[in-house]
């Protein structure tokens, strides 16, 4: 008989240009990563030292770093359990290629007893400068600490920068970027900080009690965005209280823009994102999250004001992944509930039309 195919789901994408893209995925056993060199038609596999990515950022087609988790060697001993000093340690790593995604070298690990494992978030803006927001493994139940730490020299070293509450990071270039603090996870207030030396130094610049951090994006050095949520008014399938915050001079000021989701006709789901394709078109995925509540089919919802007013359409839908080669030509991924397998729509024209990408090779087994 011949062999069925597998659900697949996506973690990580990057469309890197108009033609070449990569996608990190999870069938239990791989893909893993897989490369596109013609938009999507075709797609070749690459092997990673890892159990699965969850951050991509390629910066050419050669020099990439991506982070991810690895798994225990021996399958009966999960993560939560004390292992044998002969089996290695669960743990998020960091990975870096030179070669386009063919071979990897883990610049850092993180060795975890599975209760904060992966990498948080990872930024780069070249082959030797990145950042990696890592968890602190203190035991935490609500309020949970993580190290920022900074790489100057491919991966070879790691210095540490903070040492926080730390909700999300973005840097625009190798010299200005912006870290975002929570005092609690749920409803309570973020306060936003900013480095113009790499974050060597950090200048508190924003608070809000709108809610905790979500997410920040950035199109230029000085044009930023913030995305707080207040948790409180969260179900596993919706949230209602989102407030996108922007700044066009480096973070000394913040204009709120009010809850993106009340310019939507997509009903219910999560936002995710925004991913910002310049300083005045935006996106960010609508999607139907762990849930199951019938809300709709999610969405996905464009600016072209630089944040100040969005629309929503229902294709593709439930997108929980964006990302943007130019403001033109951007990816959207997310979950087809009718399979509950991987779904990767593309658009050429900034939105207009979209079209499903073919996924079926990378789900043999």
């Amino acid at each position: 008989m011949p062999s069925q195919a597998q659900p697949l789901t996506l973690t990580a994408i990057q469309r890197l240009t108009p033609s070449v893209g990569y996608i990190a995925a999870w069938i239990g056993t791989g893909p893993g990563l897989a490369k596109t060199s013609d938009g999507g038609t075709t797609w070749q596999r690459l092997s990673i030292p890892a159990s699965f990515l969850t951050a991509l950022r390629f910066i050419d087609e050669r020099v990439g770093w991506a982070a991810g988790f690895v798994n225990r060697d021996v399958a009966q001993t999960p993560c939560w359990q004390a292992a044998p000093a002969s089996v290695q340690p669960c743990k998020g790593v960091v990975l870096r290629t030179e070669d386009g995604g063919n071979t990897w070298q883990t610049v850092l690990a993180i060795p975890t007893e599975g209760l904060q494992g992966e990498i948080q978030q990872i930024q780069a803006v070249d082959g030797q400068r990145a950042w990696a927001l890592t968890p602190d493994q203190s035991p935490c139940q609500f309020v949970c600490l993580s190290y920022l730490q900074r790489t100057t020299d491919g991966g070879r070293t790691w210095t540490t920068l903070l040492h926080d509450q730390i909700g999300a990071i973005r840097f625009a270039s190798a010299t200005r970027g912006w870290a975002a603090l929570n005092s609690t996870p749920i409803s309570g207030t973020t306060e936003v900080k900013e480095t113009s030396d790499g974050g060597t130094t950090w200048v508190t610049v924003f608070h809000t009690s709108t809610g905790a951090v979500y997410s920040l994006d950035a199109a230029t050095i000085n044009t930023a965005w913030l995305l707080t949520r207040d948790g409180a008014y969260c179900s596993s399938s919706t949230c209602t209280r989102y407030v996108l915050f922007r700044t066009d001079n480096g973070g000394r000021d913040w204009l709120s823009l009010g809850n993106p989701k009340d310019f939507a006709i997509c009903s219910g789901g999560h936002l995710a994102g925004p991913l910002f394709a310049s300083t005045g078109r935006g996106w960010l995925g609508l999607n139907l999250g762990a849930g199951g509540a019938n809300i709709g089919p999610g969405g996905i919802m464009k600016s072209e004001d630089g944040g100040r007013t969005w629309r929503c359409t229902t294709t593709p839908p439930n997108t929980g992944l964006i990302s943007a080669a130019d403001p033109f030509r951007v990816w959207a991924g997310g979950e087809d509930r009718s399979n509950f397998s991987a779904a990767l729509y593309t658009t050429e024209d900034a939105g207009v039309t979209w079209h499903r990408l073919n996924l079926s090779s990378l789900q043999s087994p």
